[in-house]
């Protein structure tokens, strides 16, 4: 968790940095009357990339050499001593849509066999507390996947998404639920919530690609303020997203997978000592 969290203050440092943002330009579509919104130009991302692919790595691989360390424990225990055969002690994943390994190995004992057995992804979510808002994926599997393309084919894919941006004044005027008073301060007036708002902008994100390259379309706007200027230079700008495969959030997965290796140990440790 200590790393996790250094990697996310390095995450979030690298974002708040000027220096990270992308420069945005408007196009405008006179058909639709939406202002297309496109990055214009990316920094050397590069390094800050290595850096976090490095992070991510040393992190999965660390929590599946704890999964493993402890599968040994376990094997030495029920052997009474060194495992005859060494190489075939691990942590064994048993996946629920290959069928492997849904009998005990017979290098544990029964009763830590059946407590690892209740952790592996062929039990399903178990019911077990796990605030993941993506396509389900157990989180045994997911470390494994992780390690794996880590350790034998190439550093943990991380890639930058444009998320979050910022533009210039897109609309004409307060809506009419915010009210500016004398002293420069914002009253909200609840009442008014649902009162017609010509002055807003508009957003459609439909065809936005999330990607973080120069080119790539961030969002279209209906914009009342910037009219019917056909291009707009200095738009605004968007900043990186840091994301593993299919777009699941770095530090989110890793304190996913984190806590979820700390409970199967903590239990395994408390009733098969």
């Amino acid at each position: 968790m200590k790393q996790t969290e250094e990697l996310n203050t390095l995450i979030e440092g690298f974002r708040e940095s000027p220096s990270s943002r992308a420069p945005l330009r408007a196009e405008l579509d006179s058909r639709s009357g939406y202002h297309i919104v496109q990055i214009e130009s990316i920094p050397d991302y590069g390094p800050i990339l290595e850096e976090v692919s490095l992070g991510v790595g040393d992190v999965v691989n660390n929590l599946r050499c704890s999964l493993d360390h402890l599968a040994w424990q376990y094997a030495c225990a029920h052997a009474q001593g060194i495992p005859s055969k060494p190489k075939n002690v691990y942590f064994i994943l048993c996946n629920a849509a290959t069928g492997q390994q849904h009998k005990a190995p017979g290098i544990f004992a029964t009763a830590a066999w059946s407590r690892m057995h209740e952790y592996q992804p062929c039990r399903g979510i178990n019911g077990r507390p796990d605030g993941w808002t993506g396509p389900y994926i157990h989180q045994l599997e997911l470390l494994t996947d992780l390690s794996n393309s880590d350790k034998h084919q190439m550093l943990v894919h991380v890639e930058l998404q444009a998320n979050q941006f910022e533009t210039i004044p897109t609309r004409i005027g307060l809506p009419s639920w915010v009210r500016r008073t004398e002293s420069g301060d914002f009253d909200f007036l609840p009442d008014r919530v649902g009162d017609p708002d010509p002055g807003a902008e508009r957003l459609d994100f439909s065809h936005s690609s999330h990607r973080m390259e120069s080119g790539e379309e961030v969002v279209r706007i209906f914009a009342p303020l910037w009219g019917q200027q056909a291009e707009i230079e200095h738009a605004g700008s968007a900043v990186p997203y840091f994301a593993l495969p299919e777009g699941r959030p770095v530090v989110p997965t890793l304190q996913r997978i984190t806590e979820f290796v700390a409970m199967l140990t903590d239990d395994l440790q408390r009733n098969c000592p």
